[in-house]
């Protein structure tokens, strides 16, 4: 079985040659108590992941959302995810697109991730030799304990995965923007189209921003807090960008007003953050692809920064497809 998974600061997403898709905040944290005793039955969204080492050490924790419906959640801004985040979210990411709850799970896996590529060349390889190491016993959601290793793992840049994943859609030749939009940080290359779907990167135009969709929820929870006094509980937020409201004692506090000034501020930050880098590059561009859960989130008010803006298929999983695809045709390292 081949499966990839993309870890970024917000969300992780995979996908497995099996057909399985998943998608979950990149969150975790301890099981918390229970004082119900299940009396009402599973509590909410998100996943609960136990996994047995080689060693004997057994752990448990909640991933996704159930983890930032704590108080303890870890979530990370370095550049470096702890390892412990990283594999947490991986095991389970491995685990459930593979399908690990029923049918088979073959041992060992094929495995695919990415880094941003700001930190691609000087922590790919250390990454690669961790995870071909790991092996344990993982079981999700009280599902089927399957073991979990990796008999092969290909570490990829990030934003390259979305244009391996739809080649066909990208201009035949000249020179074609990439801008994958992240939660934290923003991946953006310039490629030279040649023919037959061969895209060579302009290196000296391929980098990453620390700028990403965290900035709209940033300045809704802000806005909230303004008009409120109050925290917006972290749980909270993606629902109140989404929606443009948000609950407060008892009533309803309108942020549609703001919602629509952060997502203009934030496409504005992207923008001027990537054509910094590209300089005189994007006058020649073909055209640009957008994707990332962030160019999903801030939409078209990106388009009018980029020439020949467009948003790819399926963007929040492109990376995720891009590596599946490479590990297919043995590509990367």
């Amino acid at each position: 079985m081949k499966v990839a998974v993309d870890i970024g600061y917000g969300f992780t997403k995979a996908v497995s040659s099996s057909g399985g898709k998943v998608c979950f905040p990149s969150a975790v944290a301890p099981v918390p108590l229970d004082l119900l005793a299940g009396a009402l039955g599973r509590q909410g969204p998100g996943h609960r992941l136990r996994v047995r080492y080689l060693s004997g050490k057994v752990g448990e924790r909640v991933v996704g959302e159930a983890a930032l419906r704590g108080t303890a959640a870890v979530t990370t801004l370095n550049r470096e995810k702890p390892e412990d985040l990283h594999d947490w979210c991986l095991l389970a990411a491995v685990y459930l697109a593979g399908g690990g709850g029923a049918g088979q799970f073959p041992e060992p896996v094929d495995l695919a991730v990415g880094l941003p590529l700001a930190y691609y060349r000087s922590q790919r390889d250390a990454l690669r030799e961790r995870l071909l190491r790991l092996r344990a016993w993982v079981s999700v959601d009280g599902g089927e304990e399957r073991c979990v290793s990796f008999s092969r793992v290909l570490v990829l840049p990030q934003g390259a995965g979305a244009v391996a994943a739809f080649p066909d859609l990208l201009p035949p030749s000249g020179l074609v923007g990439v801008v994958d939009v992240g939660e934290y940080t923003t991946d953006y290359l310039v490629l030279e189209a040649r023919g037959r779907g061969e895209f060579v990167p302009l290196l000296r135009a391929c980098g990453s921003a620390e700028v990403g969709a965290h900035l709209v929820r940033e300045a809704v929870a802000a806005a909230y807090l303004e008009k409120t006094g109050a925290t917006l509980p972290r749980n909270l937020v993606a629902a109140a960008v989404r929606e443009g409201r948000a609950p407060f004692r008892g009533k309803e506090v309108d942020l549609s007003a703001e919602v629509e000034l952060a997502l203009r501020d934030a496409a504005r930050a992207v923008a001027q953050a990537v054509l910094s880098a590209w300089k005189e590059l994007a006058d020649a561009l073909s055209a640009t692809v957008l994707a990332g859960g962030g160019s999903l989130l801030l939409g078209r008010s990106l388009f009018p920064s980029f020439p020949g803006a467009r948003l790819l298929p399926d963007p929040v999983f492109a990376n995720a497809l891009g590596f599946l695809r490479a590990l297919g045709q043995g590509e990367g390292r």
